[in-house]
């Protein structure tokens, strides 16, 4: 019996050494936050001047290798928590490579690749918004109808069991989401000759949500990317409503639902 205690406790020293984010990493960590703040207010200067029609082209020139530079030391910084076990700059680092698949078309296979598998490390690391992002942004089974695909089958699961237990970083929300089904409009950008940065920030700019509204958002995907017109996929559509009134349902998965049930009357 002793010895078993022995082997159950250090079972749970080394989870918790594992789950645990060291010093350096949570340096790191606010160190990138530092510079991802001061790279913001450079571009809302740029587009504050071009939408003022007074953006100079060589000022221009100039603030963009700055700002290459600095997303450089901004990832080097994210890579440095990520590995000291920091899940959101393992979630960060994950929306910037997929934010590099707009603008690099060669590599945009690649990049998603990488972003998807940073998303499944912060998912590991205990971070429920990489469990929705993998869900939302990884899987393509679904949109083929393959609903009994392997993959598909096991980020919904990896997904529910994240929405069922607590989120180890919890106190880092609200967290920037690339796209949100419930929160964030579809939309095609339409570049404006005239403005491009300022067309560029508005489709590209991350929405920001809550620790809710990421639940919401992984119900939502899993009432959507399964039976959706079974009990279970009810079930996650109603914990939806339950956590926000204000999810877009692009969908319309309020009105099916309203629709058949109006029918078995």
């Amino acid at each position: 019996m002793r010895s078993l205690s022995a082997l159950l406790l250090s079972l749970a020293l080394c989870g918790t050494a594992q789950a645990a984010v060291t010093a350096e990493a949570e340096t790191a960590f606010d160190n990138a936050l530092r510079m991802a703040d001061a790279n913001q207010q450079r571009l809302e200067q740029l587009i504050d001047q071009e939408q003022q029609g007074h953006l100079d082209k060589q000022v221009l020139l100039d603030t963009m290798a700055v700002l290459t530079q600095s997303i450089q030391a901004y990832e080097a910084e994210l890579r440095k928590a990520s590995d000291g076990g920091h899940a959101v700059a393992t979630y960060l680092l994950g929306n910037l490579q997929e934010s590099r698949k707009h603008f690099a078309a060669k590599d945009a296979t690649a990049s998603h690749a990488q972003a998807c598998a940073l998303y499944q490390t912060a998912t590991d690391q205990g971070l429920l918004a990489g469990a929705v992002t993998l869900l939302r942004e990884c899987e393509t089974a679904s949109r083929r109808f393959k609903f009994d695909d392997p993959e598909l089958l096991r980020l919904q699961r990896q997904l529910l069991k994240a929405l069922q237990q607590p989120d180890a970083f919890a106190d880092h929300y609200p967290l920037p989401a690339l796209n949100s089904l419930c929160f964030k409009e579809l939309k095609v950008p339409v570049i404006n000759g005239e403005r491009p940065l300022s067309t560029l920030a508005d489709a590209y700019t991350p929405t920001v949500l809550d620790f809710d509204q990421f639940r919401a958002d992984g119900y939502y995907l899993l009432a959507f990317k399964g039976e959706v017109d079974g009990e279970a996929a009810r079930g996650y559509f109603k914990k939806v409503q339950a956590l926000t009134p204000d999810c877009l349902d692009p969908m319309r998965l309020s009105g099916m639902y309203k629709a058949t049930d109006s029918d078995a009357r």
